[in-house]
């Protein structure tokens, strides 16, 4: 699959975006005493998580390098 320059810096902008909401999800299920508001933020840091790791497959089968990136 080829993607444009444009593409490429819009799905790494992406990526970041999202290791930056697994960070602060799993930030916040540490801090919390509550057991279920924990789970939740664990649950969305997955789920980013997930989106991360697609964007990461996409941009491997563009060509760039996401060593590090996931």
């Amino acid at each position: 699959m080829q993607l444009t320059q444009k593409e490429k810096l819009q799905l790494q902008d992406a990526l970041s975006h999202e290791k930056i909401c697994i960070t602060k999800y799993n930030n916040y299920a540490n801090q919390v005493q509550d057991t279920e508001i924990a789970s939740l933020f664990r649950n969305l840091a997955s789920r980013e998580q997930q989106h991360a790791d697609t964007l990461t497959k996409l941009l491997q089968q563009g060509g760039v390098q996401t060593a590090g990136m996931s």
